[in-house]
């Protein structure tokens, strides 16, 4: 799913902004995107499992959340006039990703801040029952 967040947002073409394939962290754990603003950073897929339905015969159902998270920075100071338009954009992909059997679908947004920059990041949720 990684690589289809990747190829969808360099597929937005979005003014002023670079896509990395790059890990969004160093081998020590640093924030890549901390020392790059205005490139998206797409984190490895995360998937998590949670018990809906436990079955006294040993049958389980479970409902099954598979994640990517894109995280980027601006000057907080000086936010691009094009922010609201690029968040807009991303948050538009969730309905475009091909996630055979995927129940739900959302997308969450986050800013915080480090100094002089302000750090967005956007999640894609997709949960399925298996």
């Amino acid at each position: 799913m990684r690589t289809q967040v990747i190829d969808k947002i360099k597929d937005l073409a979005l003014t002023g902004y670079n896509v990395s394939v790059e890990s969004p962290y160093d081998d020590s754990g640093n924030p890549l995107y901390i020392k790059d603003p205005k490139v998206f950073y797409i984190d490895h897929t995360q998937t998590v499992q949670e018990p809906l339905f436990l079955g006294l015969d040993g049958l389980n159902i479970n409902n099954s959340t598979t994640s990517v998270t894109v995280y980027f920075t601006v000057d907080a100071k000086n936010v691009p006039a094009n922010y609201e338009t690029t968040i807009n954009s991303l948050k538009g992909i969730k309905d475009t990703i091909s996630f055979d059997g995927s129940v739900t679908r959302n997308c969450n947004v986050s800013t915080s801040y480090e100094s002089d920059l302000m750090i967005s990041e956007v999640e894609y949720n997709f949960t399925r029952i298996t």
